[in-house]
């Protein structure tokens, strides 16, 4: 029987259309099995565009060259910033602005230029840094100038104004200058007018004493005269610095009040402010003895039959009585008398007695028993009685010759008259009487 409803569909033409059933199940038997899906290869991906794949990598590319781009410009700005500020900032040095805030002491030492106190400022604290204050220091001819010695300034400050505080007169603090003439203790001293009153001279211990009292920031510490007295009367001369060949005489010194008395020179000192009483006294006596040192006082005091003490006690009478043209007389005639012997009977001794100053003595000022007194007393005064300068020192070691025996002052510039004898001097008194100079 025929069926067009067969498994395989409909027939061509021409076929028959009959089915060997053998053959059909032969078939069937020799297909494979269907595959394990693990074992099925994966199908191959499919194939990209080209030409998207080159778009692609062109738009990558663009992307990483802005990058590049703007990493380049970010670090070109950042050198031209930094070009910018060095340019700006090229050949300037750090400074403070204003005056300043604390006041500290610093000190210039003898030699130091410009850029010595400049390091000594900045390591201080006083400016910010030590180009700043040597580039102002080298147009400003006071600080070119300066003396050695302390300073007040304050930290802080710029470097013009630390120049000026530098060079302000009140800022030159711990200086003393120690006038011949004068002594350790103050002297009253009386005019031959009797419309002056009597001013008082301060000697060199209430000097010294003001010279160490430095205010700073509104406080002081400072000792009194009566400290500084207490260390003349009893330090040991050796720890002063005394001169070495004064040392022994100022200790059997009989007034220990006087026995520092010459060991100190005029001249500038530099106190160290805010110093003991000890290292006052101390700075000044040690640099005397450099003074002293620096002469030919050992050499000549020999040459001239004296001690070199001797020599200081004979300068400073010589300082006291004459102006410095008749200094090497008055010299000449202290080593006659003494070589007489005779008494010197000077009023320079008699007014050192009385811690006073004055041209006349009485009768009764002649008559104290003072061991100062060359009136009741031969021989030198057992100190020196001031303070001699370097005339009166060299007229001491160097009289000029002559015979001289006595020497008054005769007019108010203090020129002395010299003479032999005792007529002569009553003349040279008689002429001084007639010119005011004591009555």
């Amino acid at each position: 029987m025929t069926d067009d409803h067969l498994i395989f569909g409909r027939h061509e033409p021409g076929e028959t259309g009959d089915v060997d059933v053998d053959e059909l199940r032969a078939a069937l038997a020799s297909t494979p099995d269907t595959p394990d899906a693990a074992t099925v290869p994966a199908p191959p991906p499919p194939r990209r565009d080209p030409e998207i794949d080159r778009s692609a990598s062109r738009r990558r590319h663009r992307v990483w060259l802005i990058i590049a781009v703007l990493v380049l410009v970010v670090i070109i700005a950042g050198l031209a910033a930094g070009f910018v500020i060095w340019r700006s900032t090229a050949g300037q040095v750090a400074d403070y602005q204003g005056t300043g805030d604390t006041e500290v002491v610093v000190r210039v030492q003898g030699g130091d230029g410009p850029a010595d106190i400049a390091s000594t400022l900045a390591d201080a604290g006083v400016v910010a840094s030590a180009e700043a204050f040597e580039a102002q220091a080298v147009k400003d001819a006071d600080v070119q100038a300066l003396r050695p010695g302390y300073y007040r300034v304050r930290q802080n400050a710029s470097a013009q104004a630390a120049a000026d505080a530098l060079v302000a007169a009140e800022n030159h603090v711990g200086h003393v200058r120690l006038i011949p003439g004068r002594q350790l203790a103050d002297v009253t001293a009386t005019s031959t007018d009797p419309n002056q009153p009597p001013t008082v001279v301060p000697g060199y211990i209430s000097e010294i004493t003001a010279a160490a009292c430095v205010p700073l920031n509104g406080q002081s510490n400072c000792f009194t005269t009566d400290d500084l007295w207490e260390v003349a009367e009893t330090a040991d001369p050796a720890k002063l610095g005394v001169v070495e060949w004064a040392a022994d005489s100022v200790r059997l010194a009989p007034d220990p009040r006087k026995r520092l008395e010459g060991m100190m020179l005029p001249g500038d000192f530099d106190i160290p402010p805010g110093a003991t009483p000890e290292q006052a006294l101390q700075a000044a006596v040690s640099a005397s003895a450099a003074l002293w040192n620096g002469t030919e006082i050992v050499r000549d005091a020999a040459a001239n039959g004296v001690t070199p003490y001797q020599a200081a006690i004979i300068a400073s009478l010589v300082e006291r009585e004459a102006i410095t043209a008749d200094m090497p007389k008055v010299s000449r005639v202290t080593f006659n008398r003494l070589a007489k012997p005779m008494n010197l009977e000077f009023d320079s001794t008699v007014n050192y007695a009385l811690d006073r100053a004055s041209i006349a003595t009485t009768a009764v000022d002649r008559a104290n028993p003072s061991p100062y007194n060359t009136y009741v007393n031969p021989g030198l005064p057992p100190t020196p009685i001031s303070s001699p300068g370097p005339d009166a020192v060299a007229a001491a070691l160097n009289p000029v010759p002559g015979s001289w025996l006595y020497f008054v002052k005769v007019d108010q510039s203090g020129q002395s008259c010299f003479s032999d004898t005792v007529e002569q001097h009553n003349v040279c008194v008689d002429r001084a009487r007639a010119n005011g100079v004591f009555g």
